[in-house]
């Protein structure tokens, strides 16, 4: 007999709750002394643990780069809030954000602690210093997150992928890594559930996660390739053509563009 889905959320929100305290406890406390090492295996944990919370289930395909690979840039499509510790329960990383999310309750908090790069993307001028950050970041052998669609989609077509952050790879001399995300069911089809976008807020889409009793995160890592390109619109073009040929591939009925 399966659990009524009131209690199947009330649940899955009570063992979240604790969850986001102690991994907001461990940040604001124990991070600070902790080395970098220890950080890392402490968010991967955590992400993976968060996973199962919510009744994902995790698919990896392709060749992933390893658990925080140094001076690599992954570059994915971008559809939910989720998945930032989707990414995190396989290769963790420093996730260029919206600004919006240092403000957000508890979430915003775990994003400041762990190092996420947050940028005002309606301030032009906010660029060239984000680009700066990850140069930096990069340079000091860190793993760094890029979301080009630079907002959530549905999941069903791709966004236009922006060039501005993709300076930073060239400068920094980063290993780029592709990566197409999806959310299924469990026949392998499509699924909105983990979907953040319009005027949802975050409490409706945890909620709506809470209720899913089948979903699947799926990442796919493409080929890494080295940063030989010179001009950031032809890589960003180039990305841009491998991981819509991958959202094709897996995505036969899709009607994107």
């Amino acid at each position: 007999m399966r659990t009524p889905l009131l209690c199947l959320r009330l649940s899955r929100l009570c063992r979240l709750i604790i969850h986001f305290a102690k991994g907001l406890f461990k940040v604001t406390f124990r991070f600070p002394r902790w080395s970098l090492a220890e950080r890392v295996d402490y968010i991967q944990t955590w992400s993976k643990q968060l996973t199962l919370i919510l009744g994902v289930s995790l698919r990896v395909q392709g060749i992933g780069p390893g658990k925080y690979p140094e001076q690599h840039m992954l570059l994915a499509n971008h559809i939910s809030w989720l998945d930032i510790f989707i990414l995190d329960s396989v290769t963790v990383s420093r996730f260029v954000a919206k600004s919006e999310l240092r403000s957000w309750p508890i979430i915003g908090r775990l994003c400041i602690g762990t190092g996420t790069l947050f940028i005002e993307r309606e301030r032009k001028r906010d660029t060239a210093r984000v680009n700066d950050a990850i140069v930096a970041a990069l340079s000091e052998g860190h793993c760094v997150t890029v979301f080009p669609e630079g907002t959530t989609g549905c999941g069903r077509q791709l966004l236009p992928f922006r060039s501005s952050l993709l300076q930073a790879a060239i400068d920094g001399n980063a290993t780029i890594q592709p990566v197409y995300l999806r959310y299924t069911d469990e026949d392998g089809k499509h699924s909105d559930a983990a979907t953040y976008i319009g005027d949802m807020s975050i409490a409706q889409s945890v909620w709506r996660i809470l209720g899913t009793r089948s979903l699947h995160a799926e990442i796919n890592f493409l080929a890494p390739f080295p940063t030989d390109h010179k001009n950031r619109r032809i890589l960003t073009q180039f990305i841009e053509a491998r991981i819509c040929t991958a959202h094709h591939a897996l995505n036969p009925q899709s009607n994107n563009a």
